[in-house]
């Protein structure tokens, strides 16, 4: 079946060998003598029917073509033609959208800048110099360390790198990899729980790894369809390498941000203390003991977790939206008549995500940054409670249910903003619209089906494991001064893997955003995935045909 006419007219195909140009007329005129054929009458709307002019023996020229109309502008040629409503709604008027979440944004950027400098200073003296090379470093914030660290991060940039080659060259293979590789990471986390005494957590593990297994007989026709997309995704960035290059930006500067918020998160507590309180009291058994409080020092913690979450999340979404909107001008303007709206598709996203779009992108952002915040609040009084069984259970059901919430709201923020890309919707009217794609098109579908995400993990999780395991070597071997306990050890590992992680996945998140963005625009504007991507479109067409014509539209969309 042929989807190159979808949404269009059929036009029969010309005679063979073309049509012929009529004979010129005489240059005296038609003669008497000459009858002109006999004339059909056609049909007009109404009861009315043309009649051609009565001919006599002079030669009438035709009529005088109508004038030609003046070029209209780009929205209302769009709007002529069906098969490009995409792109008609991709063009739009600047418009600023939620720019109170901007404002409100930057206000907290510029207070967490004033209180890095005051808690940067409370650091020893000691910081940062390398005096005795690394055994010598007897504080964690000492040269060698940063060297450390500097290493960590360009390993993970450099893996992620291969990894991205690997996915372009091997779609179906990472594919299959990925999957039992999911398979054989639960099963031996189980096993290794089992090993160590932890019946629970290593029997769900073992059962759940074993389900995972099984899946594979319901879950292998998905893999047509997933490296399809796979490769429609990568193809895309080798023909806009920029988004790659973003990325590579947009690691740099979260980066450069998470070394400071963590200089000055070290320092709050040191600064803080000039304003710690303690009293003495007496306990019913006349014993004496001492209690200090520090309202300012919990009320800055709580500042800090906040304003990290929230720049992290505004940091890593305007990458999200730049590359969305990228994917989006291919997407509706690939091989169409009108070409291209800007040389630099990229660079214009980027300019409309930090311009127009960022006030959006700062509230969808504050709803997940105080989901976070709240969940770190809670986890730190169950740590402080620990000794109270009433108050960790309630605190475990709060997390999970807080967990769950977080979970949903990232779904939806990750579809809202490719709506905000394409489109500069506000982010309300977004997160509204991207419920009835789901709903109404039944984009979910597509979005469960798509084994993409288990390539990414993968990835991550090997990512994040190897730099673990040279970061575990590093600190082994050097045998620092402020480590000779090795106190430092196991939060180097898990601070170089969660480091890691997120590193790779915002490298990565070309291939993410991309993938959304396709779904996206599939649900938008069916017809022109059928002219820029005819076989996937096929495709979804033939296993997916809810989410062309809608699933409560007619059959016959």
């Amino acid at each position: 079946m042929s989807y190159s006419n979808y949404g269009q007219g059929y036009y029969p195909p010309p005679p063979q060998g073309g049509y012929s140009a009529p004979p010129p007329p005489p240059q005296d005129g038609y003669s008497s003598a000459y009858q002109p054929p006999q004339q059909h009458q056609y049909g007009g709307y109404g009861d009315s029917a043309y009649q051609p002019p009565e001919q006599t023996g002079s030669y009438y020229p035709p009529p005088p073509a109508p004038p030609k109309p003046a070029q209209q502008p780009e929205q209302e040629q769009f709007a002529a033609d069906g098969d490009y409503k995409g792109a008609k709604q991709y063009i739009r008027e600047p418009k600023f959208r939620d720019l109170w979440a901007a404002v409100v944004f930057l206000a907290q950027l510029a207070l967490f800048a004033v209180l890095a400098g005051i808690f940067i200073k409370a650091l020893p003296a000691s910081t940062f110099k390398g005096a005795g090379g690394m055994r010598g470093a007897t504080t964690f914030y000492s040269q060698p360390t940063m060297i450390m660290w500097l290493c960590v991060l360009l390993g993970s940039i450099a893996f992620s790198v291969v990894y991205l080659g690997l996915m372009q060259m091997f779609a179906r293979q990472m594919l299959v990899v990925s999957f039992w590789f999911a398979v054989v990471s639960m099963v031996g986390t189980g096993a290794y729980y089992l090993a160590a005494r932890i019946w629970f957590a290593g029997a769900i593990m073992v059962i759940f790894g074993v389900f995972y297994a099984l899946m594979w007989f319901s879950w292998r026709h998905r893999l047509p369809f997933s490296r399809l997309v796979l490769e429609t995704v990568c193809h895309i960035t080798r023909r806009f390498p920029s988004t790659i290059v973003v990325s590579l930006v947009f690691l740099v500067v979260q980066a450069a941000y998470g070394a400071l918020w963590a200089l000055a998160f070290a320092g709050s507590f040191k600064h803080m203390e000039q304003y710690q309180s303690c009293a003495t009291h007496t306990d019913r058994n006349g014993r004496q003991y001492q209690s200090c409080s520090n309202p300012r020092q919990i009320l800055a913690w709580v500042y800090m977790v906040f304003s990290f979450y929230w720049t992290s999340a505004v940091i890593l979404n305007v990458l999200h939206t730049t590359i969305c909107g990228t994917f989006a001008t291919y997407y509706f303007f690939e091989g169409s008549p009108y070409g291209y709206p800007t040389k630099r598709p990229t660079l214009a996203s980027l300019g409309r995500a930090l311009s127009t779009s960022f006030g959006s992108i700062c509230f969808g952002s504050l709803i997940v940054a105080v989901i976070q915040t709240t969940r770190a609040i809670v986890s730190a009084l169950r740590s402080h409670n620990s000794d109270n069984l009433a108050a960790q259970l309630l605190g475990c059901c709060i997390d999970c249910v807080l967990g769950c919430i977080e979970g949903i709201v990232r779904f939806f923020n990750k579809y809202a903003y490719v709506e905000v890309a394409v489109y500069g919707k506000s982010f309300v009217n977004a997160a509204r619209d991207t419920w009835t794609l789901v709903t109404d098109r039944g984009i979910d579908v597509l979005i469960n089906d798509s084994l993409i995400g288990n390539v990414l993990q993968m990835g991550a999780f090997l990512c994040a494991s190897l730099v673990a395991l040279a970061a575990w070597l590093y600190i082994t071997i050097s045998k620092p001064a402020y480590n000779v306990d090795g106190a430092y050890t196991a939060p180097i590992i898990i601070a170089a893997f969660v480091l890691a992680m997120s590193m790779f996945m915002v490298l990565l998140k070309c291939i993410d955003s991309g993938a959304a963005t396709t779904f996206v625009c599939l649900a938008e504007d069916p017809d022109a995935m059928a002219r820029n991507n005819p076989r996937l479109f096929a495709m979804v067409a033939e296993v997916y045909p809810q989410v062309v014509r809608g699933v409560r539209a007619p059959a016959g969309f």
